[in-house]
């Protein structure tokens, strides 16, 4: 089932699984081409269109735009529009207010009542007098969190593509621990072997299968959050595209990209438009502190994600040492076996390692792809502060 014409079911604001049952119309955010619209209603979920997808189609991000329209519409635009929306709110309660009849028999709560409305009205001109908002500041932040959802369900598709090759690794685990079950009965068999080995042998297969389940399992589930949080039903079987290999040869430089990842971060923006509406030193100071802070946090995020990625390199360049050492021994255990050097199950043992070695070298890959990620959507305005 493709996306065309779905309603949106709504998600929890984390957007992971289903957690009511609130819909939205899909009305477009962004104007673009019929070839755009065939590609982001198709029945294909490819990691290049993550983002348009959750603009178009995440019910948390459609949610925020209708709450942001009403911010809009309630509170106003400038800082100013908000300030005096909660003193008219303020003024509205103390004009309502009457003092109660000491004789009405419910004086006593009417009273009560009316100590609380006057409260609610303090704390409203309160608001009013120290409120840093206005529409952008609220804009931001839903923007924020829209690209904070995009990087999530990037992170989830790398994720369920590595998962799956965890699955054919514990696959392939378990083949092995059946080998070594076998081989552990053949001793028996022949008295060479113990009812111990054979019972330790059947207890690791037993593991092993049960860690298949469990990848498969987990897998679901991280597949189930993807597709709901890109516009899929919780039923739906979307196509996953491929993730494209990462590029080895990529220079990151942090002091070069720094400017950038500045300009672009959410918090910072939001921060220094606070500091903009700021009308007390006091709020000044402590913003000018924020943003001070907020600055050193990017480069330094920036600085260790670069780490990240050279770490992951090393990981990506280790796993292709071992894949090729693992293919050495896996031909050489051919030739082994061909002159009777060794038994047929030491051939299949080295056969899976060599298959897992080739695994893990995959995983490493998308162990790459998500540290280049990561830094990618730091430039791009998401460093964690």
């Amino acid at each position: 089932m493709n996306k065309k014409g779905r309603k949106i079911i709504a998600l929890a604001l984390s957007g992971s699984m289903l957690m009511t049952t609130t819909v939205f119309a899909r009305t477009p955010r962004f104007n673009r081409s019929n070839e755009e619209w065939a590609t982001l209603e198709d029945n294909n979920l490819d990691f290049d269109e993550i983002e348009n997808l959750i603009a178009e189609y995440n019910a948390t991000v459609r949610s925020n735009e209708v709450a942001l329209a009403k911010f809009k519409r309630d509170y106003g635009r400038t800082n100013t529009d908000v300030s005096n929306h909660y003193r008219e709110n303020a003024e509205e309660i103390l004009n309502n207010l009457d003092d109660p009849d000491p004789s009405d028999p419910t004086y006593v709560a009417r009273l009560s009542s009316v100590a609380t409305a006057r409260a609610t009205a303090q704390s409203l001109l309160s608001t009013a007098d120290s409120t840093l908002e206005d529409a952008d500041i609220i804009r931001l932040g839903y923007e924020q969190a829209e690209k904070t959802l995009a990087q999530t369900a990037m992170t989830n598709m790398i994720s369920y593509k590595s998962g799956l090759i965890a699955i054919e690794v514990a696959k392939g685990n378990a083949e092995l621990a059946k080998t070594e079950l076998d081989v552990a009965n053949a001793k028996l068999g022949a008295g060479t072997g113990t009812n111990i080995e054979v019972l330790t042998a059947k207890e690791k297969l037993l593991n092993a299968e049960n860690a298949i389940n469990k990848a498969v399992s987990d897998n679901s589930t991280v597949l189930k959050k993807l597709q709901v949080m890109t516009g899929w039903g919780y039923n739906d079987s979307p196509n996953v595209g491929e993730i494209k290999a990462p590029d080895i040869n990529r220079v990151f430089t942090p002091s070069e990209d720094l400017a950038k990842a500045l300009e672009n971060n959410y918090t910072l923006r939001i921060n220094e438009k606070k500091l903009a509406n700021a009308s007390t030193d006091s709020d000044r100071q402590s913003l000018k502190l924020t943003i001070e802070d907020n600055k050193k946090n990017i480069g330094s995020a920036l600085a260790v994600a670069a780490q990240n990625i050279a770490s992951a390199k090393e990981g990506y360049n280790y796993a292709d040492t071992f894949a090729k050492l693992e293919e050495s021994n896996l031909n050489i255990a051919n030739q082994k076996y061909s002159v009777g050097m060794i038994s047929k199950s030491d051939l299949d043992m080295q056969r899976v390692k060599t298959e897992n070695a080739k695994r893990a070298l995959e995983q490493s890959k998308y162990a790459l792809n998500q540290a280049i990620v990561n830094y990618d959507w730091i430039v791009k305005g998401l460093a964690a502060l």
